[in-house]
């Protein structure tokens, strides 16, 4: 499941036109009639999106998005206001009272999918990131940060030096943020010798779809600017470029050309969202590093892992997304220990661990669990999707030659396997069933061990 979007929307063939939509595309969607009613589902659902028709009648719109944003289930939400017409002043109106952003119900579908992605992909990273920092202060390691934000680092990015300078005079009046115009052949040397910025506002308008394109792959692609926030500009919310670069890694787009008071506005947005998740990064790094990670591997260990699986669980209750969990063990691996000893094995230990991390997806977790053996958590992964996985890591493992130190021969180890699908039985807590999904999971690895080792066994969907 891609995730859960609520459609506050008192027109009803308008919800259902966009209900149909979004769950073609795989979305789970709930639908409110009303502002109230919304609100409501809201507080039941915890909804990863939130999209307000601006023809709802019982509330004002930048109330609603004022109600949501203070709400604690909510505060997180992507909010999304859809109106019929271009109009500046309401724009800025649900800007500020905590739209993420505005959508004309006359641009194509395309484009809609393509921003609505773009939201969702942002949404899901800092709902990692948070899950797992509450996960560390839970524990006693991490503590939340300060709010202090001193002014962001912005870089105007235009065709043209003038249109840059144009942009960066009627922006300067309104804010203490530093602004950098450069045309786009300057924006990525301009990085790498001065500080990274924080966010570009790149002018698409009168640009080449290869600088385009090519100026956002690289900011993606480069250490130093790589989590900055792309804003996209253009007069035209028919322009065929936004869809391709928002799919690539741009952040958000203003469809109806600049405007300094509105472009500000984003550039706000833009930045709480990016300066809330460094501050929960870097409470991560400091609190993780240490007492949550295996000394030997880099990989989390056990103590982090059981309190993170809980929270999967307790969101699992809350928003119906299926996740997987699966137990690997190395076969025979006391023999590696005993006929090559121990620097042997911690080199294989250390081997195993990269092959994990460079197979799976940013969004997994894998963990050593203790010894030889090793934990994955697959969120949005189903049944058949997991087996697949663990299946493609037992042979990937099976056909890695691992070296050995001092040695010029190569070791040939394997890995058995077993899994199962998130449960929650009723009256179970997270705790319960954390103990039980790993106790499932761990069933069927000796199962595998008995099929001969070197195995995939995961619980069968009717047995979960």
């Amino acid at each position: 499941m891609a995730g859960k979007i609520l459609i506050i929307d008192d027109v009803a063939t308008s919800r259902i036109v966009l209900k149909v939509q979004l769950s073609a595309t795989f979305y789970d969607v709930v639908l409110a009639d009303s502002a109230s009613r919304g609100v409501d589902l809201a507080q039941e659902a915890g909804p990863d999106l939130v999209v307000i028709s601006e023809t709802v009648a019982d509330m004002p719109i930048d109330a609603l998005c004022r109600t949501l944003r203070e709400s604690p289930e909510t505060a997180w939400s992507t909010i999304v206001v859809m109106t019929h017409a271009s109009d500046r002043r309401k724009r800025a109106q649900y800007l500020a009272a905590g739209a993420d952003d505005i959508f004309s119900r006359s641009q194509p579908d395309v484009l809609f999918l393509s921003r609505l992605r773009c939201l969702m992909r942002a949404r899901g990273a800092e709902e990692e990131i948070r899950l797992r920092d509450s996960t560390s202060r839970e524990l006693g390691l991490s503590e939340v940060g300060g709010t202090f934000e001193g002014p962001g680092n912005i870089y105007i990015v235009t065709r043209q030096s003038a249109s840059a300078l144009d942009w960066h005079n009627a922006l300067v009046r309104l804010s203490r943020h530093q602004f950098r115009p450069m045309p786009m052949s300057e924006a990525l040397r301009w990085t790498s010798t001065n500080q990274p910025a924080d966010v570009f506002v790149i002018d698409m308008d009168g640009s080449e779809r290869k600088s385009v394109m090519r100026l956002i792959a690289d900011i993606r692609s480069r250490p130093d600017v790589r989590h900055a926030e792309v804003l996209l500009i253009t007069a035209d919310h028919h322009n065929p470029m936004v869809p391709d670069a928002l799919d690539i890694g741009a952040s958000a787009v203003m469809p109806y050309g600049f405007d300094p008071r509105e472009v500000l506005m984003r550039v706000n947005t833009l930045l709480r969202r990016k300066k809330a998740v460094e501050r929960l990064r870097r409470s991560l790094e400091d609190g993780l590093r240490a007492s949550l990670t295996d000394p030997l591997t880099g990989l989390y260990n056990r103590r982090y892992v059981i309190p993170y699986l809980e929270r999967m669980l307790s969101d699992m209750a809350r928003s119906k997304r299926k996740f997987a969990l699966v137990l690997g063990d190395l076969d025979h691996f006391k023999q590696v220990n005993d006929r090559f000893g121990h620097n042997a094995g911690d080199a294989v230990l250390i081997a195993v661990a990269d092959l994990l991390r460079e197979n799976l997806r940013a969004k997994d977790l894998v963990a050593r669990f203790g010894g030889e053996e090793f934990l994955i958590i697959m969120p949005d992964t189903g049944w058949t999707e997991s087996q697949l996985v663990a299946e493609r890591l037992r042979k990937r493992m099976q056909d890695m030659p691992f070296a050995i130190p001092d040695r010029e021969e190569r070791l040939q180890v394997t890995m058995s396997m077993g899994g199962c699908i998130a449960r929650m039985d009723p009256g179970q807590t997270p705790e319960q069933a954390a103990l039980a999904m790993i106790d499932r999971a761990d069933r069927a690895l000796y199962i595998a061990k008995d099929a001969g080792r070197n195995q995939v066994s995961m619980v069968p969907e009717t047995a979960e």
